[in-house]
C-alpha cells in the first residue's frame, strides 16, 4: 500500500508498510501553538503520537531535507535517532553546512547526535542509493534541491522550493523573463529523465500575488503526475490568512492539467491519500 500522508506546509510522509520517507519536517501542528499538550504521548522528540505511529510501523525510515530554511528545517530531526537507531539522513549540502555541530563527531555539541554512517550529503546531480530506494538531487530555483525518489518502481518528486518564485505585481518583466528562464531550464534536465511521476509534491503559495500557481502550471504541462499535491501554504499568520493560502492553493482549477493526471489538495494535518 502506498500512502501520502501530509503534515505541514510543505512536510509529506511516504509510507509503503515497510519503509517510510519523511520530506521536510519542520513541525508538528499538533504539539506546536497548543497549550494542551499530552504529556504521556510527548517524547523529548517532540513529535505526536499519530507521527511516531507511522514511524514505529516502518521497518526503514528516511528523513530527507530539501534546504534549511526553518520552514523546511529543524534540528529536532536529529533527536529522532535516539528512538529510531537505524534512521538515514539524506541532506542537501547548506543543511550540513548548518547543521555541521551536530553532524561532526568530535564537536563539543550536547545534544544528540546521529550516527555518521546514516548521514548522506547530496548536491545536483548526485545520487543516493541503497537496497529499498534510489534519491536523485536536482537544483532548485533558491537553495538546496529539489529530488526525484524511486521506490519499489514508484516514482516520487518533492519540490522543496523548486518554483517559478515570480511577483508578478512587483517585478519588471525582464525579472519575471529571466525567473521563468531558470526555471524551465530546471524542469528540462528534470523532465529528461522523469517525463512522469507516480506522486509529486509542489509549491503553490499565493502570497506571490497575481497567477501565483505558474510554477505548478508549467511543471504539469511538462511532466505527466499522476497525482499531484500542492504544498507551502502552511505560513498564514492569522486564521483568515491560512484559510485563504489554502482555498487558493487547493483552487486547482488554476494550474490543473487533466490529461497529466489528478491534483489533490491535502489540507488537515495528518490526512492521507492511498494510492490505487
Amino acid at each position: 500500500m502506498n500512502s501520502l500522508t501530509y503534515v505541514w506546509h510543505d512536510c509529506f510522509i511516504y509510507s509503503n508498510g515497510t519503509i517510510a520517507i519523511i520530506f521536510d519536517f519542520w513541525k508538528d501542528p499538533l504539539l506546536c501553538g497548543s497549550g494542551n499538550r499530552d504529556h504521556e504521548n510527548r517524547e523529548r522528540d517532540d513529535f505526536s503520537h499519530l507521527m511516531q505511529k507511522i514511524m514505529a510501523e516502518s521497518k526503514q525510515i528516511y528523513v530527507v531535507v530539501s534546504h534549511h530554511h526553518k520552514d523546511h528545517y529543524t534540528k529536532k530531526i536529529f533527536d529522532w535517532s535516539r528512538k529510531f537507531p537505524g534512521i538515514k539522513y539524506i541532506l542537501s549540502k547548506d543543511v550540513a553546512k548548518y547543521a555541521r555541530h551536530i553532524l561532526t563527531k568530535d564537536s563539543i555539541y550536547s545534544g544528540i547526535k546521529p550516527d555518521p554512517e546514516n548521514v548522506f550529503v547530496v548536491r545536483p546531480g548526485e545520487v543516493f542509493c541503497d537496497e529499498s530506494l534510489k534519491i536523485e538531487a536536482f537544483d532548485s530555483t533558491d537553495i538546496g534541491n529539489s529530488y526525484a525518489v524511486t521506490v519499489n518502481g514508484i516514482k516520487i518528486f518533492h519540490a522543496g522550493d523548486l518554483n517559478a518564485w515570480i511577483w508578478k505585481d512587483e517585478s519588471t518583466e525582464s525579472e519575471i523573463s529571466e525567473a521563468l528562464k531558470t526555471y524551465e531550464s530546471i524542469l528540462d534536465k528534470i523532465v529528461s529523465k522523469y517525463p512522469e511521476f507516480d506522486m509529486a509534491m509542489f509549491p503553490v503559495d499565493s502570497r506571490l500575488g497575481t497567477d501565483y500557481f505558474t510554477g505548478a502550471k508549467i511543471f504539469l504541462e511538462k511532466i505527466c503526475v499522476r497525482h499531484f499535491f500542492p504544498m507551502h501554504f502552511g505560513l498564514g499568520d492569522t486564521s483568515d490568512e491560512q484559510m485563504k493560502y489554502q482555498l487558493d492553493a487547493a483552487d486547482v482549477r488554476n494550474y490543473a492539467n487533466p490529461s497529466h493526471g489528478e491534483c489533490i489538495c491535502l489540507q488537515a494535518p495528518f490526512s492521507s491519500f492511498i494510492m490505487p
